[in-house]
């Protein structure tokens, strides 16, 4: 049980390691950011509707659709002005935070190994980084990893209140939408592609992959699992791009790994 869990978790980070470089690929050819946001909100509803049985409309689910938005909209303006680097970096303060509200929404507790691994995963990402962010980088990201995390832990909350996978991902696709409307300003081509391979890539396949994964094990766990996101981008890179690691990409990816085999051999 454990170790499907784990590979469930395994292949989100890797789809999730593609989004950096569609973003940015789009992003080139004119693509909005917010208006990618909203075009994935609307096609990952499509491609669930036909797989959904239910469709839950309660408090619940509005919350996660709210939350979910957020840390859409956030994610994507911080990614231009922090760079994909940085941005990882400061996404994955999430599993400290998650140890935070998981806490307290679902009552989790955080172990001194999931604590050591959330630390070791900063360190080995900022090793990879090696630079002094602005005040607004630094927030910016910031504002990133606390929304993440507000997503994992929300979504855990509506798996304890018995939501299967598929109502969760429709919940947060159906309700996004609302909440990011008004953000979005340019409709054009680029990105409206660029939503439809986040919708598919960057949402219903691996949120499918994520929420089961999470099912298994617990939502700290997964945050963890899941930091192998931005190691995932540099290979990819590699076999896109030819770009090879530095040293301290090398040490960095190092430690994200040794500090997610610590965590998966304590939990």
């Amino acid at each position: 049980m454990r170790t499907s869990g784990h590979v469930d978790l395994t292949l989100a980070a890797f789809f999730w390691g593609t989004i950096g470089i569609a973003v940015n690929y789009f992003y080139l050819l004119g693509g909005s950011p917010f208006t990618m946001v909203i075009m994935r909100s609307i096609f990952s509803t499509i491609v669930s509707l036909f797989i959904v049985k239910k469709i839950v409309v309660n408090k619940y689910t509005i919350g996660m659709g709210f939350v979910s938005s957020l840390f859409y909209l956030t994610y994507i303006y911080t990614i231009p002005i922090d760079g994909p680097s940085l941005s990882a970096v400061l996404l994955y303060t999430a599993p400290l935070w998650v140890s935070i509200f998981s806490y307290f929404l679902v009552k989790e507790k955080a172990t001194l190994g999931k604590i050591i691994s959330s630390l070791m995963i900063l360190i080995g990402l900022y090793i990879m980084y090696l630079g002094v962010p602005t005040l607004q980088q630094f927030l910016l990201g910031l504002a990133s990893g606390l929304t993440y995390a507000g997503l994992i832990s929300f979504s855990r909350l509506l798996q304890r209140k018995g939501m299967s996978d598929w109502e969760i991902i429709f919940s947060q696709s159906l309700w996004s939408i609302p909440f990011s409307l008004p953000f979005a300003r340019v409709l054009n081509l680029p990105s409206v592609y660029a939503g439809i391979y986040l919708a598919i890539f960057a949402t219903v396949i691996p949120y499918f992959f994520f929420y089961r994964g999470m099912k298994k094990t617990d939502s700290i766990t997964a945050s963890i699992i899941t930091a192998l996101e931005p190691v995932f981008t540099i290979i990819l890179s590699m076999i896109i791009f030819r770009e090879f690691l530095n040293i301290y990409e090398t040490i960095g990816t190092i430690i994200i790994l040794f500090s997610i085999f610590l965590s998966v051999k304590m939990h």
